[in-house]
């Protein structure tokens, strides 16, 4: 019975992804780890990666059985510009989905997107 769910073309509901979740997620890392941080272009690289990576690992732990990851993370000063932001993606409306939020303090603003893409 192991390999009976090779198969499957749609997960269970309990293993869909589900944004809400995924988005409390990021909000709740976001708040612990940029709420005192200032903004500084030469760590900016480093700290995009280490966000990115720790929302991936959080994101993973979840649950959400056959689902491969994007996490996209950006950093900017901030300095009361505004910034537009977009993505398009091909996928199965069905299955895959995203969550997305955004943080600022008076020194940083950062975005996050997280694509939840089903392996078949």
């Amino acid at each position: 019975m192991e390999g009976s769910d090779t198969y499957l073309i749609r997960p269970n509901y309990q293993h869909k992804f589900k944004p809400a979740v995924v988005k409390e997620c990021i909000h709740e890392i976001l708040k612990k780890r940029l709420a005192e941080e200032e903004y500084d272009p030469e760590e900016v690289s480093e700290l995009t990666s280490t966000l990115a990576d720790c929302i991936k690992d959080k994101v993973k732990s979840l649950g959400f059985d056959r689902y491969k990851f994007v996490v996209q993370v950006t950093i900017g000063e901030q300095r009361g510009q505004g910034v537009k932001m977009s993505s398009r993606c091909l996928w199965d409306a069905d299955t895959d989905n995203y969550a997305e939020d955004v943080f600022m303090n008076d020194s940083l603003f950062c975005a996050v997107a997280v694509f939840g893409s089903y392996f078949y």
